[in-house]
């Protein structure tokens, strides 16, 4: 299902993932793996997390603090999300290791792009530690799920 940002919302994402990142690199230690910029990881993890939100009909969380647990949204009904953001069309569902002892209820992939981006599918946590196969690649481990193996998203309409 492909949701599209206004300019503005674009604005938001970039000025929130910026944000966040430049407050990160003040108490953090820097665990990248990815040879990307890390600002725009940052960006694009919020821009996943602003079309999750948009779709759902609930409020982003705009907070720009450190943050100590995975929860990314609140659906309507109560349910915790955690949104993962990939650019990669071929791209996995990576939960870390932490995710095991403090699980979300819901766990969602989004692929973006300049403009918005597409959901590709969703997991609950009983079924994402049910199906998912446990890497340990680049020192990073993680229960990783193929795009394939999530519930898909209903287009609207």
């Amino acid at each position: 299902m492909r949701i599209d940002l206004t300019r503005q919302e674009l604005f938001i994402c970039e000025y929130i993932g910026t944000c966040r990142r430049k407050n990160a690199m003040q108490f953090n230690k820097d665990r990248q793996v990815s040879k990307r910029d890390p600002y725009d990881i940052d960006i694009e993890g919020f821009m996943g997390e602003f079309i999750v939100a948009k779709h759902l009909g609930v409020m982003p969380d705009f907070s720009l603090n450190e943050r100590k647990n995975p929860i990314d949204l609140i659906s309507r009904k109560g349910k915790t999300i955690d949104v993962k953001t990939t650019r990669n069309p071929s791209g996995k569902l990576y939960v870390t290791e932490y995710h095991r002892k403090n699980p979300c209820d819901i766990y969602v992939l989004v692929l973006v792009d300049d403009t918005g981006g597409d959901l590709i599918g969703w997991i609950d946590k009983e079924s994402l530690f049910e199906k998912a196969f446990y890497s340990d690649a680049n020192n990073h481990p993680s229960y990783v799920l193929e795009q394939e193996q999530l519930n898909k998203y209903e287009q609207k309409g």
